[in-house]
């Protein structure tokens, strides 16, 4: 009798004392980011039987296991993936609508109406030299302003392409960081351990995966612990990682910047077939999306506008001649031995100039910058009142140049601006949407699987009581034995 209670109160004294080292380490971890919640499931032992009766034997812990539920943490992970797609698409977003902000300063539109003004003055004045240095000045301006947005696009432009490179660094070193979670999850689940810790370190890594798209983690029918991403593929099978690696691809396409690039993702394994564009939601797809749909749809507005405004500018101008007296024979002919130098045919912007980049290279031509009288107002020549050529220049200000004869300068412009203003306003709504949706799963996963410290501290004193019990029950079958001991004597 004695050694039963002995047993009996062994087995009580060890299941109480690792029922209170669960609790503690649950208080241990109340705040620790990615923990589960563990607990110590008791069984009864296997009864003795003796005789015809049967007799208990105590009680043991069958396991240490998480409060974890898959399908709450799916769709938790699911959730991080569209918050961070939003939240990445309106910093994005921002950051390029806040290069065509005329709030504080003199924008683009203002900057081109200013200069097709400046030609109607000059018409108005067209031997009056001090308005022809503005018309260069206001010229100037137009082609900085150009050069000025075109460099800050492809400044988000660069830092976008980093942004990716950054995040295929971190995502190999999560699918390394669960490659070997995996191996060791197997090795100590073979020998009896436990893995609780681990496998809230490995679900925390797929969350930290999730932040840069879409990711699908199961158990494969081998047992093997797969996580992969939408639409992409595997990242890790078991512990093996199937590695992803970034590289410069040329453009292509109509007014791409084929000498600049852009960043792809590629399987290490597989370098030439380009991955980036499949990956779903997550700042990957933030990244990529505003490259190659605003970044690129901007820079060939913008092109198109420096383009055709150079071309349509130039097709007037070289009409027009220049403000000095070129000299002509008694019926008015121009001599064709005037030594005078160019006398008509000047570019007011420099030529040649591509579509491609057109924003970028646009300047005013040498002519035109070196002598104001360069700047053609008449369009025949000895005539000091013709303003003709300023008038045509003023005009290209409302007409349908762009799009294929369908929108003026303006138009184009507003339009750019407008589209760029409505996508980040929208995304502004999905990423309250979608935050909402991301803190309603996590309070979910927090009620299953978050620690309540209340709840662990009146663990903790039940388990104490039940300690104390226990060694009081090993005590009073200690003096039973004592006393049996002694009748013998």
């Amino acid at each position: 009798m004695g050694a039963d209670l002995f047993s009996i109160g062994r087995s009580s004294l060890r299941t109480a004392k690792k029922s209170l080292s669960t609790t503690s380490h649950n208080i241990a971890n109340a705040n620790t980011e990615g923990y589960s919640r563990q607990i110590a499931r008791a069984e009864t032992n296997t009864p003795i039987q003796s005789g015809k009766n049967v007799f208990g034997s105590g009680v043991n812990i069958k396991s240490v296991k998480r409060e974890h539920d898959k399908l709450v943490e799916k769709k938790f992970v699911h959730s991080i993936a569209n918050n961070e797609y939003d939240k990445e698409r309106t910093t994005q977003l921002t950051r390029v609508e806040d290069i065509f902000n005329e709030m504080n300063s003199d924008g683009m539109n203002k900057v081109l109406n200013r200069f097709f003004n400046t030609f109607r003055e000059l018409s108005n004045q067209p031997e009056n030299e001090t308005v022809r240095s503005v018309v260069r000045d206001n010229a100037q301006i137009v082609v900085k302003d150009f050069n000025r947005i075109a460099e800050s696009i492809t400044d988000v432009k660069i830092q976008v392409d980093a942004k990716i490179g950054n995040a295929v660094q971190e995502l190999n070193l999560q699918a390394n960081a669960i490659a070997s979670l995996n191996k060791e999850i197997i090795r100590l689940e073979n020998m009896g351990g436990e893995t609780g810790d681990l496998r809230d370190q490995r679900d925390l890594a797929v969350k930290n995966i999730a932040d840069f798209g879409q990711v699908n983690a199961y158990e494969d029918k081998k047992g093997q612990y797969v996580v992969g991403l939408v639409g992409v593929g595997s990242l890790v099978a078991g512990g093996l990682v199937n590695e992803l690696s970034v590289g410069q691809v040329g453009g292509d396409g109509v007014g791409a910047y084929k000498d600049e690039g852009k960043t792809e993702i590629f399987f290490k394994d597989r370098p030439d077939l380009p991955i980036t564009e499949n990956i779903k939601a997550g700042r990957l797809q933030a990244l990529v999306q505003t490259r190659n749909e605003e970044i690129t749809e901007l820079r060939g507005n913008l092109d198109e506008m420096a383009h055709g405004l150079v071309h349509a500018t130039n097709a007037i101008h070289r009409r027009g001649f220049i403000n000095k007296p070129i000299p002509t024979d008694e019926n008015g002919n121009i001599n064709p031995n005037h030594g005078m130098g160019k006398i008509t045919g000047i570019d007011f912007f420099k030529e040649p100039l591509d579509f491609s980049r057109a924003s970028e290279y646009i300047s005013l031509s040498e002519d035109v910058k070196k002598d104001l009288n360069n700047i053609a107002t008449g369009l025949a020549p000895n005539s000091p009142g013709d303003n003709r050529i300023a008038i045509a220049i003023s005009k290209l200000q409302h007409e349908k140049i762009l799009g294929g004869g369908s929108k003026t300068f303006e138009e184009t412009y507003l339009q750019s601006v407008g589209t760029i203003g409505l996508a980040t306003g929208k995304s502004k709504i999905n990423e309250e949407q979608s935050g909402g949706i991301l803190a309603q799963a996590k309070s979910i996963k927090e009620r299953i699987s978050g620690v309540s410290i209340d709840e662990e501290t009146t663990n903790m004193v039940k388990y104490q009581h039940a300690y104390d019990a226990s060694a009081k029950m090993i005590r009073a079958a200690d003096k039973m034995f004592d006393s049996v001991l002694g009748m013998m004597r």
